[in-house]
């Protein structure tokens, strides 16, 4: 009995070598295809690296035989939504919706109002200089608060066209604005 424990023991032993082994190569394999990947999305090489290592730590800790059988398209697959996830995560940040700003900030007294009133304008002409599509899903998505997979069956594009054309009207919006106050 006492050698059967042992052989079960070194079994295990064995296969966590095994398995260590082959998470070392598709680290290997797989980490630069990532990085290159994320070189043209992310500018800080150290926003690159956490996003590869949180990938990494979740092929990790996948129960998923898909996972271990095509870990390099499993590992994009995460990057995919978790770059979709710090999208979603910045544009909440950056919201420089006049009404969202006056909800997150105090308003009072006549230069306060002044200064809303300005940022609305500005507000409203950096919306309205938007290109038609990317102006039509901003406002599917901020005036009307439907979800990117809404507008995507609304408009039948793809949920990342979506995503691609929020974050381009916030981007253009915040440099539309930037300008003017600049």
């Amino acid at each position: 009995m006492y050698g059967a424990q042992e052989n079960e023991a070194g079994a295990a032993r064995a296969a966590a070598v095994y398995d260590e082994l082959q998470f070392e190569a598709v680290y290997r394999s797989e980490a630069p295809k990532l990085l290159s990947f994320l070189r043209r999305r992310i500018w800080l090489e150290e926003d690159r690296d956490d996003l590869v290592q949180e990938a990494f730590a979740r092929l990790a800790a996948s129960q998923s035989v898909y996972a271990w059988s095509n870990p390099g398209a499993y590992l994009h697959g995460i990057l995919r939504h978790l770059l979709a996830d710090r999208v979603r995560a910045w544009a909440k940040a950056k919201s420089l919706d006049p009404v969202v700003f006056a909800a997150r900030h105090e308003v009072s007294g006549p230069d306060t109002t002044v200064e809303l009133n300005d940022m609305r304008k500005q507000y409203r002409l950096a919306v309205d200089s938007l290109p038609p599509r990317t102006k039509e899903v901003y406002l599917l998505h901020r005036a009307e608060e439907l979800g990117y997979r809404q507008i995507a069956e609304k408009l039948n594009i793809s949920i990342r066209t979506v995503e691609w054309h929020v974050a381009e009207a916030l981007v253009r919006i915040d440099k539309n604005i930037g300008n003017a106050n600049g």
